[in-house]
């Protein structure tokens, strides 16, 4: 795995959005050609379009990066957290946690489940009010809140949890996020975080 400029960046999850100058970690690849619909000029123009050279496999919930004790800058992800269940959050965080420099971010971008309840459930109606949509036609796993989100990383030791806004970050090199699609949700549906080392 390569690095830019002394630092080693991970985006993780990345999909078809595979980024320059960062280790870009999914299942497998994609091409990039059939999403940029989605993603248009200022989420994946040509400047930060990495490719396949900046891409690795790597099952993150099943085996451990490749990757020095204390050797990443900034890692990077959005749309993906709530795609693993609650095991799988634990041990990817600590994962991170390990490889992460001292003050190191970890940048999170997640869809919060208090906001999706709040909005689109209706509890009195007991079991058939609860939005559902979440897990059923996102695949969402265990989707979280602001404070799950920081009692995990408080208990595997992240020194700092500071809630952000989307696309405001103490990382600086972090691209602009494209998550959540306002066809989707508001911006008020997700959680942007940074955990810091």
């Amino acid at each position: 795995m390569s690095q830019q400029n002394g630092k080693i960046k991970l985006h993780i999850g990345c999909g078809p959005r595979v980024l320059k100058e960062w280790i870009n970690i999914d299942l497998a690849y994609e091409p990039f050609e059939n999403y940029l619909k989605y993603y248009k000029d200022e989420f994946y123009g040509k400047k930060i379009r990495g490719n396949r050279s900046d891409f690795y496999a790597i099952n993150i919930t099943k085996q451990a990066l490749p990757l020095a004790n204390n050797s990443v800058s900034v890692v990077f992800h959005e749309d993906f957290i709530e795609h693993l269940d609650q095991k799988e959050q634990m041990l990817f965080l600590a994962e991170i946690h390990r490889v992460l420099k001292k003050e190191g971010v970890h940048r999170i971008n997640t869809p919060s489940l208090a906001a999706s309840m709040k909005i689109n459930s209706k509890f009195k109606n007991g079991f058939e009010g609860v939005y559902q949509h979440e897990w059923d036609h996102h695949v969402h796993k265990n989707i979280l809140t602001k404070n799950m989100l920081k009692e995990m990383a408080t208990i595997i030791g992240y020194s700092k949890v500071i809630i952000q806004k989307r696309n405001i970050s103490i990382a600086k090199t972090i691209p602009n996020e494209y998550r959540p699609d306002p066809n989707d949700r508001a911006e008020s549906g997700n959680i942007f975080v940074d955990l810091i080392k």
